[in-house]
C-alpha cells in the first residue's frame, strides 16, 4: 500500500506538471499569433504615451511598454534618446504593406516568387511578423544607414550596450553567423522575455494554411517562410537571464 501511495503520489504530480506545461505552451491565442486582434480593446496592451513617439493610436503589450519605459529614462540619463517609430501592426496592417509593396511599379518586372522573395528581405508576410506580438519595437529611424553617424551610431551603441539589462534584443542582426531570413535591421528590438515564449509557441502551431488572404500567399511553403524567415532570427535564450 505504502508503494502504491508513492506511485499514485508521483503520477498525480506528472501530470500535474504535463498539464501545466500544455497550458504554458498555448497561452496565447492563435489569433494573438497571428496579430488578427484589435490592441485598442485588449486588456493586456496599453496604448504608447507620446513622450516615446510621435505616432498616434499605436500600442504595446503591457509588459513591454513598461520596460521600454524603464530603458527610454536609462538611455536619457546617458544623454541618449530613443523614439519608437513603429510598435504592434495587426494582420490588416501587415496585408497593406505587403500588398503595397506587391504592386508597386519597382517589382512589376520580377516573376512572382522572386518578388515575394525580394520584399521579405525588410518585411514580413501578414501572420509571421514579430510585430503581430506587441513585443517588439522600431527604433528611431527604418535605415541601417542612420545608425552608421551620429545620433543614430550613439543609439545603437547604447543599445547593444544596454537593451538586454532591460530585456531587448535585436534578432535581426547581420548575417555572417549564418543567420538566414530578413536581412539586418538595427532599428528592430524585441522584448525577448516575452516574444520568445511567443515565438516558441508560433513555431510550434503554425501551418501552411494560416497563409492566406494576402497578395502571393501562395509562395509561403516553397519559399520556407517558417524555417527560414520566422526561425532565421538571432535570439539567446532569456530563461536564465528572466527567470
Amino acid at each position: 500500500m505504502h508503494n502504491d501511495a508513492l506511485r499514485f503520489v508521483f503520477m498525480f504530480i506528472l501530470s500535474l506538471t504535463q498539464l501545466c506545461s500544455q497550458a504554458q505552451s498555448t497561452r496565447y491565442t492563435t489569433e494573438e499569433l497571428l496579430g488578427q486582434f484589435d490592441a485598442s480593446v485588449h486588456p493586456d496592451f496599453s496604448i504608447i504615451p507620446n513622450t516615446y513617439t510621435r505616432k498616434t493610436n499605436i500600442y504595446l503589450r503591457n509588459e513591454t511598454l513598461a520596460a521600454f519605459e524603464s530603458m527610454w529614462k536609462a538611455a536619457k540619463g546617458d544623454r541618449v534618446s530613443l523614439e519608437i517609430v513603429s510598435a504592434t501592426r495587426s494582420f490588416s496592417a501587415q496585408r497593406s504593406i505587403w500588398n503595397r509593396k506587391w504592386t508597386a511599379p519597382r517589382f512589376m518586372g520580377f516573376q512572382e516568387v522572386d518578388r515575394a522573395r525580394e520584399i521579405l528581405r525588410y518585411s514580413s508576410m501578414p501572420g509571421t511578423s514579430r510585430h503581430h506580438w506587441g513585443t517588439d519595437v522600431d527604433l528611431n529611424a527604418l535605415e541601417n544607414e542612420w545608425f552608421d553617424i551620429p545620433p543614430g551610431s550613439h543609439v545603437y551603441a547604447w543599445l547593444l550596450a544596454n537593451g538586454a539589462t532591460f530585456g531587448f534584443h535585436q534578432v535581426y542582426t547581420a548575417k555572417t553567423n549564418g543567420r538566414t531570413g530578413y536581412e539586418e535591421e538595427r532599428w528592430h528590438w524585441s522584448y525577448l522575455p516575452l516574444a520568445e515564449e511567443m515565438w516558441e509557441q508560433h513555431c510550434g502551431n503554425f501551418t501552411d494554411a494560416m497563409m492566406t488572404g494576402f497578395e502571393g500567399s501562395e509562395w509561403a511553403d516553397s519559399l520556407e517562410i517558417m524555417q527560414r524567415y520566422v526561425q532565421g532570427i538571432d535570439m539567446p535564450s532569456t530563461k536564465e537571464q528572466h527567470p
